[in-house]
């Protein structure tokens, strides 16, 4: 993955007599100081890690560097299908759980409207995104084992729960519990592979986002199957079973490949008494408020918030949409189809954006991509024919698709890897209300404004997007305009 040098260069070194000294001096540092415009002006450096002053002004923790070796061998990938399972568990689900929406309101909450039961599901995936925040500042301070082995039996025991449940409170309790956790166990499967990729993370990326598109064709077949043989209570306990599986490989499976921060900090403290302390308690303060206040953040999380929007918007309109112009028949076998589309956008984009052209002009050429197919065929023609929509379903599938791999691709080039769960975290923390709005937003619109209104309210989305995520890259290309190498 490229690196982009936001604030200053590695290959900087400090000024005195000892010019082979590990990290800057207290001189130099004061010289960083005195000249912040000529370091925000600094190019992109390809192929270097991103840091700005502050992080450089105070020495790096003992043993941040990866263990392992990146890109190479077994281990990388052996992660990499860990991730996969952990993101089956969550995303794949998610991306097919309304029909467990459908099923709850033909048994069990008849009484209550659609809108009223998808607040449930909304739930679910704010809180995933929300609660990543929390989830990444822990990922980065104590590794993954621990933290992930808790928060996959609670998820697990909301499972549980939800099979004993019947009403709509109980319902709700159980999914607010399984939104909660199920943050700690996304977050660790996206900020690990940075650890172990970096030249082909969009690609390691890929294909641990790919788990949604397969993972929901997975489950609208097991789901269908359980709920035609089976009552409510058996069904959900056998839905646990299968998420056990995922979940318990993907523990076995996962590792990081850096030391977890207390240890580091622990070591700090060992060798350097009490100032070691001090330095080590205020650095992940430090590189939250530094992080906080740099534009580029906002950039990255505006565009990745409307891309998650359009996400979700899509996950919930295409049915609808089906209905709405007389193609409802069609619905199920037109997600089939979109999350076809969708394994196809997870996989190539991310590999193009490793071998050529970099995450930033990748994320831009699927942006625009998509927005060609909302404009030029969806809105015009998309409830003419239904061949017509199935094949805007597989490009909104391919385009959509890519914006998630290639979403952390952008934040990893943004990023150390020692700070990745934290700037993820935050990223989808805020990302996460776009989840909560997209499924009532998508309601609304159509009853106000018809089919048509969606759609464009989706291009118009995709274009503030697309906005967003060009500046980013007119400011990391050193406020230059031109497509010139990775980015």
């Amino acid at each position: 993955m490229t690196k982009f040098d936001l604030g200053g260069s590695n290959s900087m070194t400090p000024s005195g007599k000892d010019t082979k000294m590990k990290h800057l001096d207290r001189q130099s540092v004061s010289a960083l100081a005195e000249k912040p415009q000529q370091m925000a002006a600094a190019p992109i450096t390809r192929d270097l890690e991103y840091a700005d002053a502050a992080f450089h002004a105070s020495p790096p923790p003992s043993g941040s560097a990866p263990q392992a070796e990146m890109d190479r061998g077994w281990r990388p990938w052996k992660v990499v299908i860990g991730s996969f399972c952990l993101s089956v568990a969550v995303y794949g689900l998610l991306s097919t759980i309304g029909l467990l929406q459908t099923y709850w309101k033909e048994h069990m909450l008849d009484e209550y409207t659609d809108s009223e039961i998808s607040w449930i599901i909304s739930m679910f995936g704010f809180l995933d995104c929300f609660i990543a925040a929390p989830a990444g500042i822990a990922f980065d301070r104590y590794g993954s084992r621990w933290v992930l082995a808790v928060n996959s039996m609670i998820y697990l025991a909301s499972f549980v729960g939800l099979a004993f449940s019947s009403t709509y409170g109980e319902l709700m309790g159980c999914m607010v519990v399984a939104g909660v956790s199920s943050a700690t166990i996304t977050t660790v499967a996206f900020a690990v592979v940075s650890h172990w990729f970096n030249k082909k993370a969009g690609l390691a990326t890929g294909c641990v986002t790919v788990s949604a598109a397969l993972g929901g064709i997975f489950f609208s077949v097991v789901l269908q199957g359980l709920f035609d043989r089976l009552q409510w209570r058996d069904a959900a306990l056998v839905l646990t079973l299968i998420l056990a599986v995922f979940v318990t490989m993907g523990n076995l499976l996962v590792e990081t490949n850096l030391p977890p921060r207390h240890l580091t900090q622990g070591e700090g403290a060992a060798a350097g008494g009490g100032l070691g302390t001090c330095q080590a308690a205020c650095g992940t303060r430090q590189s939250l408020l530094e992080m906080i206040t740099n534009s580029r953040f906002w950039l990255v999380t505006y565009a990745i918030f409307a891309y998650e929007l359009v996400l979700f918007i899509q996950w919930g309109s295409i049915p609808s949409y089906a209905v709405a112009t007389n193609f409802g028949d069609d619905q199920f076998f037109l997600m089939m189809s979109y999350n076809i589309g969708a394994c196809f956008g997870r996989i190539v984009p991310p590999f193009f954006s490793d071998r050529f052209i970099g995450p930033l002009n990748t994320t831009i050429a699927m942006n625009v991509f998509t927005l060609v197919v909302v404009l030029g065929i969806w809105l015009p023609a998309g409830a003419k024919s239904i061949g017509i929509l199935y094949l805007v379903v597989v490009l909104m599938g391919i385009g959509t698709g890519s914006f998630v791999p290639l979403g952390v691709a952008c934040i990893g080039a943004l990023s150390k890897p020692q700070d990745m769960g934290k700037w993820l975290g935050f990223t989808y923390a805020i990302s996460g209300f776009a989840t909560l709005m997209g499924n009532p937003a998508t309601g609304e619109i159509l009853d106000k404004h018809g089919s048509n209104g969606l759609v464009a309210f989706l291009a118009a989305v995709l274009a503030s997007g697309l906005v967003s995520i060009i500046v980013l890259r007119w400011s990391c290309n050193g406020r230059r305009w031109l497509m010139i190498g990775k980015i």
